[in-house]
This record gives structure tokens, C-alpha cells and sequence, in this order.
């Protein structure tokens, strides 16, 4: 028996409600939707360090695979007066909280949502629907997590925040991760991972019926920043925010989020290659922001940022638990115990899909039917320590 529709009402932020976005999202205004990525007409300027900034791919970069997706990985689509009236939109992932109701995406996608007017996620898109035809329906934004001190599409130190969470109401079947299952918000050790990298890329020259991509890569670390980066075509305008997942199944779609696409230059070289795309990885910034979403909290200010100066090092692995703990009304970085939560623009050296192991903890899969190098593994290199 198909559980009842919620009562039609605002959203918690006043903004329209669930039947009024369903009617408003049609189809051809999804489909003719344009990536919300770094701003056009851009002078190119210089690579990040260490980066070569041209050129084509090396031979045997990978490419990605396109399928049907997962559940819990999707697109939000946004739009209203603000941002000039354009339909747009960029990935995001449902990660495991308490409240089974919060979406991960990139900072600079965050931007956008919290100046839009019609705002929704829509889990597993599906090219030609209209929300209210969508396979798991669609779930209206009502509140934005950013840290304060990110600027969106900058090359300045701050891009290492370029990660919000979006709390979103129920849609006609219940709470989104109710609906879809949820990813685990893992912190990050090192900056080398075995990672399988989702997104929804705009180009309609490759990409015709608007699929997911996923390419499995191993990560490296973006010189001067707490960022990882990785190589493999097709991730073009629209996968920013898409969750790079270490321990994927790739049945469930069920894993760790150890980044999301973004960062640097919005989550790419100054070139805007299809094939280099960057990653804000984890430390003690993104849980205490992760803390705040998860329960429902104003986000406070915080102290200026210290930038990577490539010589804090990580603690050893082993030192820091699986997964940040829950936030209830903990002080913002203290520790319990672990559990699951949330997830670009990206592609890397692949080798075959890492390990298909089964959901662990409370995080399930949904109960309801550009440079000219191959990029060098870092050997000693420092790793991403908080900024406070």
C-alpha cells in the first residue's frame, strides 16, 4: 500500500510548497536546466600549483561509465529572480542523519540555492520526467549549511570549504532518506583513496539523456591545499557536488564519502578540463559544519581560516575515528561514536570498481522498489588537518 501524501503546505523556509514545485518543474524546464558552474567569460589565469594548466589527456586516462544511478544521488534544480531567472542545477548526495532529511553538495552550489526561489532535489533523475513523474519524487530545500567563510569559485585557500549541506522537506513518500538510503560521511587520513566518482554532466554532446557517470580513480592530493584531485574524462558542467565514494557498491550504490566535486576554481584547472577535477576532502571545518546541519543548527561564525602550509600532517590512520560522530546538541567537534553521513567534478587513474561490500551501520540501501602528466602518488605528502 503506497503511503499517503504528506498535507500540501510551505516549505519550513516559506518558500513554495511540494505540489507547487511539482507543477512547476516540468520536464522541459529540467531538461533545459544549464550547470551551475564557475562563471562564464572567466580570463584564464594560472594553474594551481603544481598543476599544468593545458593540454589534452594522457594516454589512458579513463573515461566513465554511464548508468542508471543510485537513489541517493541526484540533482537539485534551482531558479527565481536572484539568479536571474535561469533554471539550474548540480549534483548532490543524501548522507545519513538522525533526521533523515539532509542532501550534501558543493559550497558553490550552495551559493546558488540559498539566493533561489523554486529549489528541489530530485534523487535518481530521470531525463524527460517532470517532478511529479520523477521515480522517487522530488524533495523541496527549505535550509542551506555553508560556512561562512567560503566565497564561491575562488582559487584562494577558503575553496577547501566548498561543501554545504541542504536540510529538504518530505516529499510525497516520506523523508528522503527514508526514501532513497544514504551515504556515510567519512573523514579523511590521506589524501590517496580508491574512490568511484559520481555526477550528472550537462553536455548534450555526450551525455543526450542526461545519465549519472561514475568513474573509479585513485586520488592524489592538490599541491597547497587540502583537496584531492583526479583524472578522467566526461565530467563536464553539472557533476559539481557529486559525492567521490570509497567503499563502493556498486549494486546499492552504498559507501563513504570521503569528498565532494568542488573546490579549487569551483572543482577544476583554469582550463575548465573535462578530465581534471578536484575535491575538498574532510577534516574538523567539515564536521563541525556536518555537526550543525545534522541538527538543525544556525551556523555560527567561525575564526579565519589557516591555509594549508604543506607541513601539517595528518594523525596517523588509526588515530581518528570511522566516521565523525552525530551532532545532537554536542559541542561542534567533539566525538562519540561513529556513524554515517554525507559526499565533484572528477575522474583518475581507475582499476577495477573497489570493493562491492554490503551497506554496514545505519546507512542502507532505499527499502522502496588538464595536464599532459599522469598525476605522481604522493609519497609523504602531509595530510588535511583542520583549520582550527
Amino acid at each position: 500500500m503506497q503511503p499517503s501524501r504528506p498535507p500540501v503546505s510551505p516549505t519550513a523556509s516559506g518558500g513554495p510548497s511540494l505540489s507547487e514545485e511539482e507543477k512547476y518543474w516540468t520536464a522541459n524546464r529540467m531538461d533545459n536546466a544549464v550547470p551551475l558552474d564557475s562563471p562564464p567569460g572567466r580570463a584564464p589565469a594560472t594553474s594551481a600549483p603544481g598543476i599544468s594548466a593545458r593540454g589534452t589527456p594522457p594516454a589512458g586516462t579513463p573515461g566513465p561509465e554511464h548508468f542508471g544511478g543510485h537513489p541517493m544521488v541526484g540533482t537539485f534544480f534551482f531558479d527565481g529572480k536572484p539568479l536571474g531567472g535561469k533554471s539550474t542545477y548540480c549534483t548532490g548526495s543524501v548522507v545519513h542523519t538522525a533526521a533523515h532529511d539532509i542532501v550534501l553538495t558543493a559550497g558553490h552550489c550552495g551559493r546558488g540555492l540559498e539566493r533561489a526561489t523554486h529549489r528541489i532535489f530530485v534523487p535518481q533523475y530521470r531525463d524527460g520526467l517532470s517532478a511529479a513523474n520523477q521515480p522517487h519524487g522530488v524533495f523541496p530545500v527549505s535550509q542551506m549549511y555553508i560556512d561562512p567563510r567560503y566565497a564561491a569559485n575562488t582559487k584562494k585557500p577558503t575553496s577547501d570549504l566548498d561543501l554545504a549541506f541542504a536540510q529538504v522537506d518530505p516529499g510525497s513518500r516520506g523523508k528522503v532518506e527514508d526514501v532513497t538510503g544514504a551515504l556515510t560521511f567519512t573523514p579523511t587520513t590521506n589524501y590517496t583513496h580508491n574512490a568511484t566518482v559520481i555526477g550528472y554532466p550537462s553536455s548534450k554532446s555526450v551525455n543526450s539523456k542526461h545519465q549519472a557517470i561514475r568513474c573509479p580513480v585513485t586520488t592524489s592530493r592538490l599541491p597547497g591545499y587540502r583537496q584531492i584531485r583526479m583524472t578522467c574524462t566526461g565530467f563536464y558542467g553539472g557533476v559539481s557536488g557529486g559525492p567521490w565514494i570509497e567503499n563502493y557498491n556498486r549494486t546499492t550504490g552504498t559507501g563513504k564519502v570521503i569528498g565532494n566535486t568542488g573546490g579549487y576554481n569551483g572543482g577544476g584547472n583554469d582550463a575548465n578540463d573535462d578530465w581534471v577535477t578536484y575535491a575538498p576532502i574532510y577534516g574538523k571545518d567539515a564536521q563541525n559544519l556536518f555537526n550543525d546541519a545534522a541538527a538543525h543548527r544556525t551556523v555560527g561564525a567561525r575564526p579565519p581560516y589557516r591555509p594549508s602550509k604543506d607541513s601539517p600532517a595528518l594523525r596517523a590512520p588509526g588515530s581518528m575515528p570511522g566516521s565523525w560522530p552525530p551532532a545532537t546538541s554536542a559541542t561542534p567537534g567533539t566525538a562519540t561514536r561513529s556513524w554515517c553521513g554525507p559526499t565533484a567534478r572528477s575522474r583518475s587513474t581507475p582499476a577495477t570498481d573497489r570493493a562491492a561490500l554490503p551497506p554496514t551501520g545505519n546507512c542502507r540501501p532505499p527499502t522502496a522498489p588538464g595536464h599532459t602528466h599522469k598525476p605522481s602518488r604522493p609519497a609523504t605528502s602531509p595530510g588535511p588537518t583542520s583549520s582550527t
